[in-house]
């Protein structure tokens, strides 16, 4: 194990009872990845790169909303054949405290998957919602829905974006490793404050039980 990691690991002394809200990415973090990114990029003809940056940066506006709903048609075939990651669905509907997805996504392709898998989510952002992560509005708005400061927030995720997100909007970051992100991880895991090998460990931290 990567002894940068070791050394993130939250000590047992501290107070994860501080946390009033806690915000969730969705793929790769509370389900299993599935999304077909190179499928998705071959149908709206980018060659690489990041598929949601790639639309907004289409100035004809009509070719970007058609690019959009081709983008969304897949997320909603995903939604539907989504499959939690393990202990997910007990550490959301455990958690005592204010708790929800902050996803990439469209909005109805979050609530699909919470209706199918049975989370109990207190808000679900979008991209339709706030400017998408990496910026740091999504959480922003989840802070102000439910008055709550930034300090008493974590936000938890497996990538780049999820982190930088919280610690833009103030909040505390948890990153979850999976054998798919190990190894990428390394070029991030500096922006996350606590790092956790499982949705169990992280629940166990969150007093979830």
């Amino acid at each position: 194990m990567n002894q940068e990691i070791l050394q993130k690991r939250p000590e047992s002394s501290e107070n994860s009872s501080k946390f009033e809200l806690v915000a969730f990415d969705l793929d790769g973090t509370l389900i299993e990845l599935n999304i077909p990114f190179d499928e998705i990029r071959k149908a709206l003809g980018i060659e690489r790169g990041f598929i949601l940056e790639s639309i907004m940066e289409e100035k004809d506006s009509q070719r970007r909303q058609e690019m959009l709903r081709i983008l969304e048609s897949y997320e909603l075939m995903c939604a539907m054949k989504a499959k939690p990651a393990y202990y997910a669905v007990e550490l959301v509907n455990g958690l005592n405290a204010v708790k929800g997805v902050i996803t990439r996504n469209s909005r109805r392709s979050a609530e699909i998957v919470a209706e199918r898998l049975g989370f109990d989510f207190d808000f679900i952002i979008g991209r339709e919602d706030a400017e998408p992560k990496p910026s740091p509005q999504p959480l922003i708005l989840a802070l102000k829905m439910f008055d709550v400061r930034p300090s008493r927030a974590l936000m938890v995720g497996d990538f780049l974006f999820d982190l930088l997100s919280g610690k833009a909007a103030g909040a505390k970051t948890a990153l979850i490793l999976t054998e798919r992100n190990r190894e990428m991880a390394k070029s991030f895991i500096q922006h996350a404050d606590y790092v956790f090998e499982s949705l169990k460990k992280l629940a166990d931290f969150l007093g979830v039980r």
